[in-house]
């Protein structure tokens, strides 16, 4: 069984388990899946609004598909998140994600 396969199976008997979620959202990643990525991770983020590092892929993956408003949306809360979590790394990334939004 594919480790999407196994973690929609998953999700399916348990829905509100956010870090499956959060699992198949980096396995439609791994896998192209981009657009999937985006609605699982949008839905984590629902669930959980300051995660900074589902921001921060939000962000990474809307650029990556052209999607620039959404993507500057993403990434501001990202560095927003990780500037009031003191995590300095993402958010250099989150700034120069930005940066491309322009």
């Amino acid at each position: 069984m594919s480790r999407i396969s196994d973690l929609k199976e998953k999700l399916q008997t348990n829905p509100s388990q956010i870090f499956h979620r959060y699992s198949l959202a980096l396995a439609y990643q791994d896998e192209g899946e981009i657009s999937l990525a985006c609605i699982e991770l949008e839905k984590c983020l629902s669930s959980k609004p300051d995660w900074m590092m589902v921001a921060l892929f939000l962000g990474k993956n809307y650029l990556d598909l052209g999607i620039v408003d959404k993507a500057k949306e993403r990434l501001e809360l990202a560095m927003k998140l990780s500037q009031e979590q003191n995590h300095d790394d993402p958010a250099n990334e989150a700034e120069s994600l930005l940066n491309q939004c322009k």
